[in-house]
């Protein structure tokens, strides 16, 4: 079983599978890309085709249109065989390259880049903004009076009383709108003041719904802070371990190298392993990928007769060499990839066990299959310049036990243990 990665580890093998995930996305975007491009320039053509056929409106133009549709259809076919072909051999030779792929970059994981900065979102409040004070309130106009116009010659001269009945009733109806004016007008200081202190109490209330969104968020800050806090406590403890040679601390430090490793999807090794300070030993188990997990096809092919889309299969040799290749260069891959992470020189030695994990063909019981077993020091390993080696000759350099047939999960002799070869 796998070893269970820790927070670092797990941290840095996110980020390495989110970056090859963003390479394939943008890589399959791009394919997809390139083909609604061409769906669309043979769309366009058909419809000017149609747009002749439609203006000569005659057999031989609706022969040559069909004829055009044809090769059209053809040309998209054979532009899809040749995405399937450019992605197969991307494929394959990522698994043919897995040990030069690592050889490319530096396996070093420097610790302090692990350090966290706790990340706080805006404030953000429905309750934010102040509640908009009334407006002031404004007393009634004072009714003024104005006295009715006397009637003027004969009217005035006849009309006297009937101007006076006129005025009295007029005098009489202002008095009493002046006595309700002057109720009102004293009712507004008192309107306004209820106002106010209805404003006052909705805004202490949105006041007190403010505090508790800003006290839910403080609180959230916190505990963020205190996270980080934790996570780089832990880290200052893993990185003081490391520096004495800690066997929990070089695991994990192992663990977020590993994590690293990015390997062709659906091929990604397990591994397993323990660290021995006493003798500044690794040992360490592979868990490979088995054979039927790796692809079978050589190349696709159109036939243009059959409208079909067939496969060509690899050769059984080249399954096979493939294969074996692979497990040879993954064990090669996990020797380098610790030995030049460890640049602190914990680990003199590195006992390395790769194998598969199924049901075994010769026995037919579940359980490993051994297919490499070597024990590599690092004097040894600092003489090797895997860029010019060929990778079976330096495991035997190493004096490693090789499967005669990994392919064929042919297991190594390993009752003797890994040192005894």
């Amino acid at each position: 079983m796998a070893k269970k990665r820790g927070f670092f580890a797990e941290v840095q093998r996110a980020s390495a599978q989110a970056q090859r995930d963003r390479q394939r996305t943008n890589a399959s975007a791009y394919r997809a890309q390139q083909q609604a491009q061409r769906e669309a320039d043979r769309a366009a053509r058909e419809a000017e085709r149609y747009a002749v056929q439609g203006a000569r409106a005659d057999v031989k133009a609706q022969a040559a249109a069909e004829k055009e549709a044809r090769r059209l259809h053809a040309e998209a076919r054979e532009a899809e065989v040749a995405a399937m072909n450019e992605d197969l051999i991307v494929a394959l030779t990522d698994i043919d390259g897995v040990l030069a792929a690592t050889l490319e970059v530096d396996d070093f994981v420097e610790l302090e880049t692990l350090r966290q900065v706790a990340e706080h979102p805006p404030f953000e409040s429905a309750h934010s903004m102040p509640i908009a004070k009334p407006k002031s309130l404004q007393a009634p106009v004072e009714p003024v009076f104005i006295e009715p116009s006397a009637p003027k010659g004969l009217s005035g001269m006849f009309g006297k009383k009937k101007h006076q009945e006129v005025a009295d009733e007029a005098r009489a109806q202002h008095e009493a709108a002046h006595t309700a004016w002057k109720v009102e007008a004293a009712a507004v200081p008192m309107q306004q003041l209820e106002q106010l202190a209805a404003h006052k109490q909705h805004e202490a209330g949105r006041l007190a719904r403010l505090a508790d969104d800003q006290a839910s968020y403080d609180q959230e800050c916190a505990e963020r802070d205190a996270d980080v806090a934790l996570r780089n406590s832990q880290l200052d403890a893993l990185i003081e371990g490391v520096n004495a040679g800690r066997a929990e601390a070089v695991e994990e430090y192992v663990g977020i190298v590993l994590g690293n490793t990015v390997y062709p999807e659906g091929l990604e090794p397990g591994y397993d392993y323990r660290y021995d300070s006493a003798g500044k030993e690794l040992t360490i188990t592979v868990e490979l990928p088995s054979p039927e997990q790796f692809p079978t096809v050589s190349a696709y092919k159109y036939t243009k007769a059959s409208d079909e889309i067939t496969e060509k299969s690899q050769t059984a040799k080249e399954q096979k060499d493939r294969y074996n290749a692979f497990v040879t260069n993954a064990a090669l891959r996990t020797i380098h990839e610790i030995f030049e992470a460890d640049r602190l020189g914990n680990i003199g030695s590195l006992s390395t066990t790769a194998g598969v994990t199924g049901i075994s063909p010769a026995t037919g019981q579940t359980g490993t299959t051994a297919l490499v077993a070597c024990a590599v020091s690092r004097e040894d390993y600092d003489g090797i310049d895997l860029a010019n080696v060929v990778p079976a000759e330096t495991l035997k350099h190493f004096n490693a036990a090789v499967s005669k047939n990994a392919h064929g999960l042919v297991a190594i002799d390993s009752s003797r243990g890994v040192r005894a070869h």
